[in-house]
């Protein structure tokens, strides 16, 4: 199960093979925008949710979320894009997404909103611990 910092730099790591600069990559402990990745034509923020507690102190560490916290995550992930997308911080160069682990919980969830995100032009980000690609 990957955590939300494994999410964080396995698409970091892949944005970079596409030719993105990383201008913002924060781990669990830091607030912000998980990823902010740039080229010449886009700026695209991220917002990037575990499978299982980053904390190794946590009684959740290394199980996975219920479905009510997949839920509660993804629910917090498109909150934070609608913010970046309400104020564009880039202009109309501004683009968003979602990072999340590939798992059937995180697909269920995601299949019955796929048109709204799609429409919102919101992309996902789906990690494995070998791959990464984009819906």
């Amino acid at each position: 199960m990957l955590t939300e910092n494994e999410i964080v730099e396995k698409v970091t790591s892949f944005l970079e093979l596409k030719g993105y600069h990383i201008k913002q990559s924060l781990t669990t402990n830091q607030q912000g925008v998980d990823i902010i990745a740039e080229t010449e034509v886009e700026k695209l923020y991220i917002e990037a949710k575990g499978g299982t507690s980053a904390s190794v102190t946590s009684n959740r560490f290394g199980l996975p979320f219920s479905r009510n916290q997949v839920k509660t995550h993804i629910s917090v992930a498109i909150l934070a894009t609608m913010k970046i997308i309400s104020n564009l911080p880039a202009g109309n160069q501004t683009r968003v997404g979602i990072a999340l682990p590939d798992t059937k919980e995180q697909r269920q969830v995601i299949n019955n909103i796929i048109p709204a995100l799609k429409k919102l032009e919101i992309k996902i980000f789906w990690v494995t611990n070998t791959k990464v690609s984009i819906e």
